[in-house]
């Protein structure tokens, strides 16, 4: 059975705690532990993460993923990646997310130093047994299709894969296009993000967030057919709800009672 979590980056208005219970009261599986407060900071003691790991557990669910900011602004050097290396061990995720940002003032060098940043950063999470998945994100090393497939022959790491999201600030012209998007790449990724987006106010802008699960502009039911017919068995995992003025234990609710519908058409229920 698939396994679906919650991305706390959603519920930084609360503990980290507490966001696991919204979670476990949703009937979910796991949680994505962000690197932000007040769930965690840079400066948060590891003693501090391990009892993080110990919350979420207390809560009955797994720690999915550590969601790092590691590739992201300054966070790109050696001591950054022992940090979220350690600080996903100590939390007991499986996953250490990270990003492929581009340094727009040297793109070419930026490629490279962020091909070396992802090779020390698989080499490091080896010896813990931890997996490295790189977000998608526009603009990002890991945005289009041949740019992803061309950081992934560049850094050559069996313990690096992709977390596979719809691509962010997407033209609504490229909606139907998803479902081919999702075959050609999720067989790179060990890890998936949900969410929706709403159309544009803006006429001919891209897609706007804020869409629930089953009302947005994506349609969950193809594209997560699409997602299981490339052979995707790993967790996926609710990254943000809807921006309904409702409160947030609501909306999720009603986005894990569509997926989970969802799954058993499916067959993974």
């Amino acid at each position: 059975m698939t396994q679906l979590g919650f991305c706390s980056i959603s519920a930084l208005d609360r503990p980290l705690a507490d966001a696991a219970r919204v979670a476990a009261d949703c009937g979910l599986d796991g949680l994505e532990v962000t690197g932000r407060a007040p769930h965690l900071e840079d400066d948060t003691p590891l003693e501090t993460v391990r009892d993080a790991g110990r919350a979420v557990r207390d809560a009955g669910l797994e720690v999915l993923a550590y969601g790092s900011y590691l590739g992201h602004g300054d966070a790109r050097d050696e001591v950054a990646v022992q940090r979220e290396v350690l600080r996903a061990a100590a939390l007991g995720a499986p996953l250490l997310r990270v990003w492929a940002e581009v340094d727009l003032e040297a793109a070419d060098r930026g490629f490279a130093a962020q091909v070396k940043l992802l090779q020390a950063t698989c080499d490091a999470a080896r010896d813990h047994g931890i997996g490295v998945v790189v977000e998608r994100h526009v603009g990002s090393f890991a945005d289009t299709a041949e740019r992803i497939e061309r950081l992934f022959e560049a850094v050559a790491r069996d313990e690096l894969a992709l977390n596979y999201q719809v691509l962010d600030f997407l033209p609504a012209e490229r909606v139907a296009d998803q479902p081919d998007d999702a075959r050609r790449l999720v067989p790179l990724a060990r890890y998936l993000h949900l969410k929706n987006y709403q159309p544009n106010p803006q006429a001919g802008g891209p897609l706007a967030p804020g869409g629930s699960l089953e009302g947005g502009v994506l349609d969950y039911r193809t594209l997560l057919g699409a997602v299981f017919e490339a052979g995707y068995d790993g967790p996926m995992t609710i990254e943000f709800v809807s921006w309904e003025p409702r409160p947030l234990e609501e909306k999720l609710a009603a986005d894990v009672a569509y997926l989970r519908a969802l799954l058993s058409q499916l067959g993974r229920g």
